[in-house]
């Protein structure tokens, strides 16, 4: 192996050249500046992302409104269901009772002995979740009250003929049963519907003609306060009212309103505890049970629009629409239900409405208004007021006040962006994920918690997506940054090493760690003959200049046949095959390559010939074997991705040789039994796995000082096109000793 040695102005002038490299390395900082703007606009991205989320805070559009309702329906399964107590029971107008009792509607004479036998079992309050807006009147009826009208006018009935009619017309008028039942049990609320128009504009127009019934007025509230005139904050305004008859009215203890409007996705969520009729609000029919049950005088009762309903040391959150939202116990069933047939027949111990809340209502097909909440899709109307009334007996209410959580949720978004900001700007991937899932995951369990025990739902959505926002558009800043910096960091080392090792580490950042492994390679050494005495007489520039060429051409070459660049040891080029990438064919690779350098040789020697420069001449030694190769070096200082071993040594020393036997290229026995099968293949096409128009000649056996073992020598020699390929692997030549020592035998 040669050494380049260089005159001292010789070594000046490449001193300069060194410094041109310097300056080239220095290209490193230059993306630092880019690095550093892509941060900043990372940073303001985030902040921005941070200041539109507050922002749509603060509007609430309907779909983070629609997504802040799915979360809580997540928050009710997540929860599950809970215990309603004893207080309230479902007396149900089902299937069984259908069969048995007739189809629905039943006549008033049935619904009114339902409400007697109720009544008699001590229920403390009764609550018809029916519909009485119509007079009942049969055949029969309508034919006694007509005999009776026309022996009045004629006075040809005898008067015990005419009592006889009039107890008929008793029994016949069910309307007047039911009243009767009314007034015995003298706790019964009934429902009625206020309609409610779609458009403020149909509103408006229908108001100015409204005249409130004086039917209803008894239900009305009394005590009134309002916090503010904004109409935005008013509740909902019923344009007419369908109330029930007025003697059932006179006989009842309450009256409320049924009406009820589910989200924009379906699902009941809220209870619409107060709507205005006219200059009047009126309670729900649930509410109506509740404060009946309570034993709480209409008077003592007040509704406070933006806060809630007052009585006794009840508060019953609202919003601004005087909506109370429900807080669910579970799926259907969740109260207990008795069939209304088996009260009708005295099947169930009257002990069981004691003291209870009884609410009546359909749940058979067809009999009922179908509800869907956050826990069921089939739910019934009569439930869902019957949850509503537990909710106010035991105080389970959920608490989600617009005033508060409107600030809350606009801070909660600040808070967690701009934090998440700046906690995530200078940390790693890993770090910065464990801090966001923490925040994220923290957040939720948090909201949970405070649903579950404190009945407290708090805003979820904008504040998880202002969590979720922040990291991504920090993940997606910083793999902005890393691609350019990894695009400017190939730009500059592709032009020294191998691109395949780049895009290795770029790919593999593991491989850029100290150690490495064992594998089997083929390496080659290519060293210029005689290139000592031309540096020594030749001007620095020159000598660079065309020892640059000439290694730039065979670079080329390498890279051509997919050869990881080694280094470059002067005037010598170490290259290898089957690392960082699992090659196969690294000997068939290492072959082809060798023999292109030699042609590309040939004609640079054409060229500096043509221009009066001296020729320059290389040998090629190649080896095939086991040997170490990986990162080596000092670890955040100084790293080259190399080969060492006795295999390497055995590389540099067949190079050697290529002056001892007069050949451009000397080549192991062992790669040579590698490609011996290659140059027996036929003509394929594109010759992969195929050494076509080529040599291959046994020079002898070396004696390499160290090994025991001697090793054979080949050449291998291109053919003109169209010859046949040879193998030559006979000779007489006796084992010649290797005393050649490469400079860089590892």
């Amino acid at each position: 192996m040669q050494y380049l040695f260089l005159k001292e102005s010789e070594q000046r002038s490449l001193c300069v050249t060194k410094n041109r490299f310097d300056k080239k390395g220095k290209m490193a900082l230059l993306w630092r500046p880019k690095i550093a703007i892509g941060h900043r606009l990372g940073i303001g991205v985030r902040i921005g992302l941070t200041i539109l989320m507050a922002w749509l805070s603060w509007l609430g559009p309907g779909p983070l409104i629609r997504l802040e309702n799915t979360f809580l329906d997540s928050q009710f399964k997540l929860r599950g269901t809970r215990s309603v107590g004893q207080e309230v029971v479902l007396v149900v107008i089902d299937e069984r009772s259908l069969q048995e009792l007739g189809r629905w509607p039943w006549s008033r004479d049935k619904q009114a002995q339902l409400v007697s036998e109720i009544g008699m079992g001590g229920a403390k309050v009764v609550g018809l979740d029916l519909i009485y807006a119509e007079a009942e009147t049969g055949e029969i009826l309508r034919d006694v009250r007509k005999i009776i009208s026309t022996t009045q006018s004629t006075g040809t009935l005898p008067v015990a003929s005419q009592q006889i009619l009039e107890r008929m017309l008793e029994v016949a008028d069910a309307d007047r049963q039911f009243a009767n039942s009314l007034r015995a049990a003298h706790n019964v609320v009934l429902a009625f519907p206020l309609i409610v128009p779609e458009t403020r504009l149909a509103q408006q127009d229908v108001l100015q003609k409204a005249d409130p019934l004086q039917v209803i007025k008894k239900s009305e509230f009394m005590l009134v306060r309002q916090a503010s005139n904004r109409e935005a904050l008013q509740p909902y305004r019923a344009t007419a009212a369908l109330p029930p008859l007025a003697p059932f009215v006179d006989e009842a203890v309450g009256l409320g309103h049924v009406y009820t409007l589910p989200d924009p996705d379906g699902v009941t969520r809220h209870e619409y505890v107060a709507l205005r009729y006219g200059d009047a609000y009126y309670p729900s029919f649930a509410l109506e049970i509740a404060r009946s049950y309570l034993g709480v005088p209409r008077e003592r009762m007040s509704l406070v629009l933006e806060e809630g309903v007052h009585f006794d040391d009840v508060v019953i959150p609202i919003d601004q629409r005087a909506r109370m939202l429900i807080n669910y116990a579970g799926p259907e069933r969740s109260f207990p239900y008795v069939s209304a047939t088996d009260v009708i027949h005295k099947r169930v111990p009257p002990e069981i409405f004691k003291g209870k809340a009884v609410l009546v209502g359909g749940t058979a097909l067809g009999t009922y208004d179908q509800k869907a909440t956050p826990l069921s899709a089939n739910f019934p109307g009569v439930e869902k007021n019957a949850t509503v009334v537990e909710n106010i007996v035991h105080r389970q209410f959920l608490r989600r006040s617009v005033w508060w959580s409107g600030p809350l949720e606009i801070s909660l978004v600040l808070l967690f962006g701009l934090t998440l900001t700046y906690a995530l700007q200078n940390l790693r991937a890993l770090p910065g994920t464990v801090i966001t899932g923490t925040a994220f995951l923290g957040y939720l369990a948090t909201s949970e918690y405070l649903f579950i025990s404190q009945g407290t739902s708090i805003p979820v959505i904008t504040p998880l997506l202002t969590i979720a926002l922040v990291f991504i558009a920090s993940t997606i800043s910083s793999f902005i940054a890393k691609e350019k910096q990894a695009k400017d960091v190939r730009a500059m080392f592709s032009s020294y090493v191998s691109p395949r090792i780049v895009e290795e580490l770029m790919s593999s950042p593991s491989k850029a760690t100290l150690g490495g492994q064992r594998k089997e390679l083929t390496m080659l050494f290519a060293d210029l003959t005689g290139f000592t005495s031309f540096s020594e007489k030749r001007p620095a520039e020159e000598v660079v200049a065309q020892l640059n060429e000439y290694l730039g051409a065979m670079t080329d070459i390498v890279f051509r046949w997919n050869g990881t660049l080694d280094k470059f040891v002067g005037d010598e080029i170490v290259v290898f095959w089957g690392a960082p990438m699992d090659q196969p064919d690294h000997a068939e690779l290492a072959i082809k390559c060798a023999l292109h350098m030699q042609k590309r040789l040939g004609e640079l020697q054409a060229k500096w010939r043509a221009e009066g420069k001296t020729q320059l001449d290389n040998g090629i030694g190649i080896n095939t074997g086991v040997a170490v190769v990986g990162n080596i070096g000092a670890e955040g200082k100084k790293m080259d991705y190399t080969v060492i071993g006795d295999q390497v040594n055995l590389a540099a020393r067949f190079q050697g040789l290529t002056r001892r036997f007069g050949c451009s290229i000397v080549v192991t026995e062992s790669t040579a039994e590698r490609i011996k099968g290659l140059i027996e293949v036929e003509d394929c096409g594109d010759n992969r796995g195929r050494l076509g128009h080529v040599r291959l000649r046994k020079l002898g056996a070396v004696k390499v000082r160290g090994r025991e073992k001697i090793v054979g020598a080949y050449t291998v020699e291109a053919l003109r096109l169209g010859e046949a390929s040879q193998v030559e692997d006979t000779t007489e030549s006796p084992a010649i000793e290797s005393a050649e020592e490469s400079s860089q035998a590892a």
